[in-house]
Parts: C-alpha cells; structure tokens; sequence
C-alpha cells in the first residue's frame, strides 16, 4: 500500500503543474489590471505621488513587472530606449505635441527622427500612426507619450539601471536628458536605499544599510557639529539603554532625541559595533535625518544638483551592482525563473503566498486561514450529516422496494436533487428567518452578537444554531444524490446469488444486509466520496455569500470580483490538493472496505 500512495503523491506533482498552467493563463487573458483598478477611475491622472509609489511597490512585490513565462531581459541591450525615455520624461507637452508635428510630415527634420519615431511606436499607445496623421490630435497623443514612457519605465524596472545609470555617466548626455534620466529611475526603482534594517534584523542586511548611510555621512561630516567628552559619556549610557529596550518602548524614545546627536548615532553604525547597535542606531538616524540622499530632481535643477543626484543614482548602482549584472549562468536561468508564472509557482510550492493585490495588502495564507477556519467545520458538518442520512435513507429505500416506504423515500430525494442549494436557502430565510412566517433561526452570520463572553457550551449552542440552516443548504443536493446512488447499488447487490444463498442458509435480514450486502454496497458509493469535497466547495460560494458567511466560498467570489491574483492562485492550489487527497483516500478506503483489494496485488502483476 506504501508504494502505491506514494506513487500517487508523486502524480500529483505533474498534475498541480497542469493546474497551475491553466489557471495562469486564464488570469492573464482575463482583461483589466489588477492593480490599477484599485486607483479609481482618473487612471494615471488622477494619482499622487504617493499612489503610485504604492501602487509600484505592490507590483513589485506581485512580481507583476515580470515577462509571463520567459524573461530575455537580460540579454537585451535598452541603452537607445532609455535614452529616449529620459529624453520624454523631463519634456513638456508642448514640446512633444510639436515633435510629433514634425514627425508626423518628415522625421529627417529632427535629429535622430527615426530612432524617436522607433521608441515612440514601441510604447504601444492605441491608433498611435492614426493619431499621428490626424493634427487635432497631436495635444492629447502628446498626454499619452508622457503617460507610456513612465508606464515603460515602471515595467521596465531594474533592467533599465545599469543603461541609465551608464548615460548619467557619459559626459555626451546632456543636463535635460539626465534630469529625465533621474525621473526615469525613480520610476525603475522604488526605494533604492535601504536605511534601517527590518524588523527582524540579518547580517545580510548590514552592507546596504551601511553603504547608504556612508554616503550620506561623506557629504555631512564637515558641516555636523563635533560632541564633546561628556556629552558622548551620556550619549553612550543613553544608547546602552536603547539597546536594552523592546521594540515598541524604542520607538516612542526616538521621538525624544536630540537632532544635535546626529555625529554619535552616525559614528555607531559605521564603526565597530554589534548588529543590535547597528539597528538602533538606524533607526535613530532615521528619525533625525528626514532625507538622507536626494534622488529626485525638478525639471529647472542646476548643474550642481543634477550631478549631486546623479552620484547618489550610481553609488546605487555599484552598491547593488551584483543584482543588475548578474553572471552569465545566472542570468541564463533567469530567462525560465524570474518570470511571474515562476515567482507564482515557487510562492505555491513554498506556501509563501505573498500578499494580498488589494489595498488592505493582508497576507494571503492568513485571509485563506481566517476563511478555512469558518468554512471546514461547515463542510464536515455537512459531509456528516449526509452519509449519516443518505446511506440509510438508500438501504431502506433498496429493502422495502416498490413498497410505499420505498416510494415517499424516492419521491422526496427527487424533490430534494431537483433544488439547488442557493435556492434552498433562500426559501430557508424566507420562511425560518424573516417574514410572516416562522422566526426560528437567525439571518445572517455564524454567532450572535456578544457571542466571545459566552460559556462554552452556550456558545456551541450559538453556533450550532446559526450554522444549522447552512448545513442544510449545503447537504441536501448532496444528501438526495448520494441515497439514490446507494439505493441503487443496494437493490444490485441484494439481487446476487450469494445474497440469495446467504438468506437459504436462514441468516437474519439484519446479517444479510448489514454483514453481506452493505460493504460490497459501498464501493461505488465511495467513487462518490472524491467529487462530493469539492462539490460542497463550490456549493460553498453562494450559499456563505446568502448567508453572510465569511468562508472560502465567500472569499473565492470576492478574489475574483476584486482580481486578487494571489489569493485566487492559492485558492485554486489548496483546492486541487483536497480534490487530490480525497481521491487517494477513497482509493484506501477501497481497502479497508473490501480485502479483495490489494495495492500490492496490482504491483505484482505488473
């Protein structure tokens, strides 16, 4: 048996590819953007800085800037399409308007004509030559050039670093263009610097926390006030005791330093001191230094500025040189692993689902928790009570055949399969919860209000009362073609001639049917078992969402209204994995029912 359930295991790993496969690309055919759904209607124009630097980080983190199934970004050379982007990130309208004036009639007339009209029509923007023709349209065209250049850079991301941060480099370039190629890289990279540790600080973290106050403290340390002997003396034992100190008495005593500190705290982080140091004294240089390192610039920026920026940029760049310039090897795999399907798939196989696409950006495996919690004892529940009943209702129906027994157990379990769940429950509501009718149970939800300062066993009670209609809805399509499948294997069975020897021999009905008849009954009613778990899965859907049941049916339907890519993947996964096991366990059950069959016996033929 051992050999067999683990060739089965096995299985499904090609399986739970194939799923994963398909589901992918049905996500990505599917139209809209998960993310920019989220930031209204007003699109790009209607978004402050702020949005859209979220908005970036939760792309990001969604690996969602990632080609879908092959990544040749490595390998390409972007050094003419950053260029241009820089060029159109810091250009006005107007000046754009009037470019595509002259692009549109003769794009000799301007330098490098062909190279921009190139760029500008790999941006994909909708009817671009029809829009270019058409001089009405030159103004509005001009709009979308600047708003696809940034959406290039953002997809982009940190394939383009290494070209811009090679053109801020070349004294060829000239100021405008590195002010867009600034703008550029802002859109390329979120966060370049790491200026604290996480919560949770690593060794790993040191270099670049390190690196970036370094060069912050290059430029400040001539104009930063020297501390004399005993104001380090307080300082020190000051610092001893933030060391000591839980993370949230830490964060309310940084409120309370000095800015005039700002030389010991500097000194801390980059001399010789232990990690705990080094995180404290981040984080204190965080709150006494607002910002840090400028890496942005306006459109008017002097020289001075501009090449101050530009230098912060490529410090950046040769702090994380080994993340954009990978090895060769490595790179080579980076064309079938640094791809969304891949991120997906490791972030599955790991159960490291990431978070959530929408605006709470909760974790996923605890949203699926918080809802599996909810919807499990429902499912047991319902899976109980429908064997309990249909499996006895069936033998009784198969017994007393043609009989008035028989024939009431038939009519109601017609009558029973022929009304979905969603239906049932609302006639449910209707005339067990509101209404002129009957007021027995309650509306909506699995507890009353107040339910957590409850005893325990009124508060089982309370549960049971609100999940009891659920229950119902959700056993009684189950429940009506489970008994018609056992009462038609029971009356198959019962009409075999070892039944008919077993009675000849005198055995009571009871021993007949519960010793003899019932097991080899069974068999096909356990085929059943593996497609009744999902079954009660989708049923789940409509009838939480009837009953304000917050379960995995419920957060299924709400993943897919709000495109929340990562809960829906896990949802799928995790349920191709119950669907999976329940097959494999109705396959052991097989065993435990009838001892004709044997797995090992299978091993041996073959």
């Amino acid at each position: 048996m051992w050999s067999y359930i683990v060739r089965r295991l096995l299985l499904m790993i090609p399986t739970l590819f194939g799923i994963t496969v398909v589901s992918f690309c049905i996500m990505q055919l599917a139209p809209g953007d998960p993310l920019l759904m989220q930031l209204g209607a007003t699109g790009l124009a209607g978004q402050t800085t702020q949005t859209r630097e979220a908005y970036l980080i939760q792309k990001r983190d969604l690996k969602l800037d990632r080609p879908l199934l092959l990544n040749f970004r490595y390998f390409r050379d972007y050094s003419q399409a950053v260029y241009w982007a820089g060029y159109y990130r810091v250009a006005s309208q107007s000046q754009i308007a009037a470019e595509l004036a002259v692009l549109a009639h003769d794009p000799t007339r301007l330098p490098n004509g062909h190279e921009r009209l190139a760029f500008l029509r790999s941006l994909g923007i909708p009817r671009f030559r029809a829009r270019l023709e058409d001089p009405a349209e030159h103004a509005r065209l001009a709009q979308a050039v600047a708003a696809y250049v940034q959406v290039f850079c953002e997809d982009l991301g940190h394939h383009g670093v290494p070209f811009a941060v090679r053109l801020l480099e070349s004294p060829d370039v000239d100021r405008q263009v590195k002010i867009g190629l600034i703008h550029a890289l802002n859109s390329m990279v979120v966060e370049p610097f790491v200026f604290t540790y996480s919560a949770r600080p690593r060794e790993e973290e040191t270099p670049y926390v390190v690196g970036a106050w370094r060069l912050w403290w290059k430029r400040t340390e001539s104009t930063t006030r020297p501390l004399s002997s005993t104001e380090r003396a307080e300082l020190e034992s000051r610092f001893h005791a933030l060391c000591q100190m839980s993370q949230t008495q830490l964060l309310e005593e940084l409120d309370y330093l000095d800015p005039q500190t700002v030389r010991f705290f500097a000194e801390k982080l980059l001399g010789d001191s232990t990690l705990r140091e080094k995180f404290v004294a981040s984080l204190a240089l965080r709150r006494l230094v607002r910002e840090p390192l400028r890496l942005d610039v306006p459109a008017d920026a002097p020289e001075s500025l501009v090449e101050e920026v530009a230098e912060n940029w490529i410090a950046h760049y040769e702090l994380y040189r080994q993340r954009y310039e990978p090895p060769f090897l490595l790179r080579v795999a980076y064309v079938f692993t640094d791809t969304q399907y891949a991120h997906m798939v490791w972030r599955l196989v790991t159960f490291q689902f990431g978070r959530s696409a929408t605006k709470t950006r909760e974790p996923v495996a605890t949203k699926i928790w918080n809802a599996v919690i909810v919807s499990a004892p429902l499912i047991l529940m319902a899976e109980l009570v429908t064997y309990l009943i249909a499996i006895p209702a069936g033998i009784i129906a198969a017994v007393k055949r043609n009989t008035l027994t028989d024939r009431a157990i038939s009519l109601t379990l017609f009558l029973l399969y022929s009304i979905p769940s969603f239906v049932a429950a609302m006639l449910l509501l209707l005339f067990f919860c509101y209404g002129d009718y009957l007021k027995w149970f309650p509306m909506i939800g699995l507890h009353s209000q107040g339910a957590e300062n409850f005893s325990w066993p009124r508060y089982l009670l309370d549960y049971l009362w609100h999940a009891f209609l659920p229950v119902m809805c959700l056993s009684l399509f189950s429940l009506a073609g489970l008994a018609m499948y056992a009462r038609t294997s029971m009356l198959e069975v019962i009409s075999q001639d070892y039944i008919r020897t077993a009675r000849a021999k005198g055995l009571s009905e009871f021993t007949v049917i519960f010793k003899h008849a019932l097991r080899n009954a069974l068999i096909p009613i356990l085929t059943l078992f593996s497609s009744f778990l999902p079954a009660l899965l989708g049923g789940s859907v409509l009838v939480e969402y009837i009953f304000g049941i917050h379960g995995m049916g419920r957060l299924s339907w709400e993943s897919i209204e709000q495109k929340d890519y990562p809960t829906l993947m896990a949802l799928i996964y995790i349920d191709a994995i119950i669907v999976l096991l329940s097959i494999l366990l109705t396959d052991i059950l097989y065993v435990l029912v009838d001892p004709r069959i044997t797995f090992s016996a299978q091993g041996e033929e073959k």
